[in-house]
């Protein structure tokens, strides 16, 4: 047998010791205090109850207390401490239109004409749709 398998058994014989410490520490309180409890609750023959004594005569209401005093403001909390400035966020990248719902945002149809006129330029993109860029 190696050493490094006498080392695990040497491990488990000590935490199956531990294990039955333990379970002997939780088991035998609860058996002793089951025993005492069965040895308690043996029956004993029934007694004649005693006979009911007359009620006392009530007490005088005791007096008003005093209202106790304010209690003093705590103290003011110490400022926290600035937190680190968040690093910047980036821009995400655009999201492709859905086939179900359509274009989003108003819709304008205008010429190629109109577009020059207006001082943009017509562009393809890249599905072969012809837009105008605003220069």
């Amino acid at each position: 047998m190696t050493t490094k398998n006498s080392k695990a058994l040497s491990r488990r014989k000590a935490m199956a010791r531990i294990g039955g410490l333990a379970l002997s520490t939780y088991t035998v309180p609860a058996f002793m205090t089951l025993s005492t409890a069965q040895a308690a609750s043996s029956a004993s023959a029934a007694s004649n109850p005693s006979p009911a004594s007359d009620p006392s005569p009530a007490s005088d209401p005791s007096p008003a207390s005093d209202p106790s005093r304010a209690s003093d403001p705590s103290r003011a909390s110490d400022p926290s401490a600035a937190s680190n400035p968040s690093a910047a966020s980036t821009v995400s990248a655009a999201s492709t239109p859905s086939a179900a719902s359509g274009p989003s945002g108003p819709s304008v149809t205008m010429t190629a004409e109109e577009c020059e006129t207006g001082g943009g330029q017509v562009v393809s993109r890249a599905d072969g749709v012809r837009v105008c860029q605003q220069s």
